[in-house]
């Protein structure tokens, strides 16, 4: 019996998604529980799994299109099996929408026949494909009607493009979830509080058990948010949820922009098992090949700017999260030692949270707390679950 592949809902927040590869082609056998193709969602490239076993007979979503969670995606079953009744029967809402790049999610369904290269242009230039009559067979709008469209549209504005050319980079994928997820950040009143760390000793202990310095800026977080449970909540209506794990995400860069990858219950690990899952998340991120599990369920994220040279700046919350700490480049600096001047290597934290749940004293306290626990590195190495 035939079964329908629908793009399930793979994070929390996740509204549609980008198909970017198959690995099947119509007509190929398919394994229940093989990688069937990779979506785009909110956080990451995912793989998604085949629900069904039996031969791959149609595929509704290609390579580069959008689809709505709950959308179809492709239809399994059987060698020969007739499939007539699905592929005829009422289209998800999702569907119709697709079948009009850029007409949004109001107006009537009415579809418009356009060739694939067609409808990505006019996606890439934020056009409703409507607008433009088809030459092609049977009303057919192809890539040519699409760029004459847009040659005659544009003319009145070539004053503006004398002084060179212009590059339009389409807001898709991983950069176009980031500019939604802060268009919502926008909307949540955040503080900003920054705490000045001494981190000459983390530095040596660091060389000297090869654990990174993200590693331990996740232990101390962890067990800074044990102490000061609302920093590690999320507000739901007029409810706030606090949550009694600690999901530590860690934003890492890569070729297709930050990516947020999660350590998951680290109140369970140490700071050797944190600092070796930590690489093989990075590894993967940079790979793309990071799965559902792995970019889901997080409660709090650290993000690093001082990898790029930044001295300090004011992250931005990802809601539903209340926090987030950005921690700054490390630089030698003069300090004040014993009433002597001396030069240490010193970082900045920056924490930024919800002042709707978290009042300035908690946010402080907990800065404070991870400044000390990081200053006296050695503290943190036979900490687990304390």
């Amino acid at each position: 019996m035939a079964t329908e592949i629908l793009l399930p809902r793979l994070t929390d927040t996740m509204h549609q998604g980008m198909i970017s590869y198959w690995y099947k082609k119509e007509g190929e056998f398919v394994q229940e529980g093989e990688p069937l193709f990779v979506v785009e969602t909110d956080k990451a490239s995912v793989e998604v799994n085949a629900s069904a076993t039996g031969v791959l007979l149609k595929i509704f979503v290609k390579e580069g299109e959008l689809v709505e969670v709950g959308g179809r995606v492709a239809i399994i079953g059987e060698c020969g099996e007739d499939i007539q009744t699905l592929l005829t029967k009422t289209k998800p809402k999702e569907e119709e929408k697709r079948e009009i790049p850029l007409r949004g999610e109001k107006g009537p369904s009415v579809k418009i026949k356009a060739s694939p290269a067609a409808k990505r242009k006019a996606k890439e230039e934020n056009l409703d494909i409507r607008e433009v009559v088809g030459t092609g067979e049977g009303g057919l709008v192809t890539e040519k009607d699409v760029m004459e469209y847009l040659n005659k549209r544009e003319k009145p504005l070539e004053a503006f493009r004398k002084y060179g050319p212009e590059e339009i980079v389409p807001l898709e994928g991983v950069r176009r979830t980031m500019a939604e997820r802060m268009a919502l950040s926008a909307a949540v009143p955040q503080v900003t509080t920054v705490a000045e760390i001494d981190v000459s000793d983390l530095l040596q202990l660091s060389q000297e058990i090869s654990i990174t310095i993200t590693s331990f800026v996740v232990r101390a977080v962890m067990e800074g948010l044990k102490l000061f449970p609302l920093i590690n909540a999320s507000l739901d209506g007029n409810k706030i949820i606090v949550k009694r794990y600690y999901n530590i995400g860690v934003s890492v860069s890569s070729p297709r922009g930050l990516i947020v990858p999660v350590l998951h219950n680290t109140e369970n690990k140490d700071i050797f098992q944190i600092s070796k899952e930590l690489i093989e998340l990075v590894q993967k991120t940079r790979e793309n090949r990071l799965n559902l599990d792995e970019v889901s369920g997080r409660t709090f994220t650290v993000t690093n700017s001082g990898v790029f040279g930044s001295l300090f700046f004011t992250p931005r919350i990802n809601p539903p999260e209340s926090a987030v700490l950005g921690m700054g480049k490390i630089m030698k600096q003069p300090v004040v030692r014993n009433e002597e001047i001396t030069i240490r290597s010193m970082m900045y934290l920056g924490l930024s949270y919800d002042h709707r749940i978290i009042d300035g004293e908690a946010a402080v306290k907990f800065l404070q707390g991870v400044k000390r626990a990081l200053e006296s590195p050695r503290g943190l190495l036979d900490k687990v679950g304390s």
